[in-house]
This record gives C-alpha cells, sequence and structure tokens, in this order.
C-alpha cells in the first residue's frame, strides 16, 4: 500500500438526486473520493442530517435541558463536570435565560404538548433560581 493509499477515505453520496438530477433507485448510494485541487482546497461534505441527529439522541427538548443545565452551571447551583471550570456569573446565567425565552417565544405553536409544558416548566424554575441567586447580594 503506498502513501496515497494510506491516506484516502471514501465518502458515500447519499442524496436523493444524481449530479444530473435524475433520482437515484432506492438503496444505492455513489461511492466517491473527493480530490483536493487549486479550485476546491478542501473536498466538502455533507451536513448531519435530522435522522442523523436524532440517532445520537440530540433533539429540541435535550437541547434546551443542555441550555438549561449550563444556567444551572452558571449560578452556581450545579456542579460542572470533572475538568471544566465554569465561575458562577449571574449575568450570563440572565442571558441564557432570555435566550431560552426568545426560543420559547419562535418556536410558539411548532411545539407538541410534552414539548410545551416542559420547556415552560423549565423557563420558569430558571427564572426562579435566578431570583433567589440575587437575594444573597
Amino acid at each position: 500500500m503506498n502513501d496515497e493509499e494510506k491516506k484516502s477515505f471514501k465518502v458515500m453520496d447519499k442524496r436523493r438526486f444524481d449530479s444530473e438530477g435524475e433520482e437515484r433507485s432506492a438503496g444505492k448510494a455513489n461511492e466517491t473520493r473527493p480530490k483536493a485541487s487549486a479550485d476546491n482546497p478542501s473536498p466538502s461534505f455533507e451536513s448531519p442530517t435530522a435522522s442523523d441527529a436524532e440517532s445520537s439522541g440530540i433533539n429540541f427538548s435535550s437541547f434546551v435541558v443542555s441550555l438549561a443545565t449550563q444556567t444551572l452551571m452558571q449560578l452556581g447551583q450545579m456542579k460542572p463536570p470533572p475538568g471544566l471550570d465554569i465561575t458562577p456569573d449571574r449575568e450570563a446565567a440572565r442571558q441564557t435565560i432570555d435566550i431560552l425565552a426568545m426560543l420559547r417565544e419562535k418556536t410558539n405553536g411548532n411545539l407538541d404538548a410534552q414539548e410545551t409544558k416542559m420547556f415552560d416548566e423549565i423557563l420558569h424554575s430558571l427564572r426562579m433560581a435566578y431570583v433567589k441567586s440575587g437575594k444573597g447580594q
């Protein structure tokens, strides 16, 4: 095996249509090997699809919970994971709560009942935690 073969990699083109606009037959993926050139110094790749995110456990609810967890760490009410140093910062926590409130407003009508209830409860709890964190000052 020469050096070029060791450095190569395989890319599976899973797009629905080929470069001529024709629909590909189901289950057939087109193998390509992107080449770097003067016109294209680095080959481009497709971003992960929604189904890829779903299979890895990432969804809207887990995203909201991750922001809520971050906020609790910023308020000093939750310890950060080992090796991560997050010092309490009320202003950063307020900004994260504001981001969550904006997301809640922008997703209004697009969430199912369970997501809506979860989101509203998280926002209420974080706002109360923020208010309580300021009483000791």
